[in-house]
């Protein structure tokens, strides 16, 4: 690992920690051609939104009557729902044991 890259890491991981705090702008520009990561976690937490908005969705459409919408497909986008959000509490999890981790850090 150089040090441009060293350096480049430490600016991200300073930018991450200023958001956090909420003195800088919560999204970090990407790197070398990179996808930012805040990015990346803003996707994914829209993913599973739509998700859990479309289980919701078809699962009124059922109650209220709608002939169009099975049992068996409502069942299935409540669980794709249901794992997307654990998928994404698990993920959120990891994130912030690194972050205890590396705040732990003596530097």
């Amino acid at each position: 690992m150089n040090l441009q890259s060293v350096d480049s890491i430490l600016a991200r991981m300073e930018a991450l920690q200023g958001a956090v705090r909420g003195d800088k702008p919560a999204s970090v520009p990407a790197t070398d051609g990179g996808v930012a990561f805040t990015a990346m976690l803003r996707d994914a937490v829209r993913d599973v939104n739509a998700a859990q908005n479309t289980a919701q969705a078809q699962a009124q459409a059922f109650q209220l009557g709608d002939q169009s919408v099975s049992i068996e497909q409502v069942m299935i986008s409540m669980q794709q729902a249901s794992l997307s959000f654990q998928g994404m509490v698990a993920v959120r999890n990891k994130l912030v044991e690194a972050y205890r981790e590396i705040s732990n850090l003596a530097v």
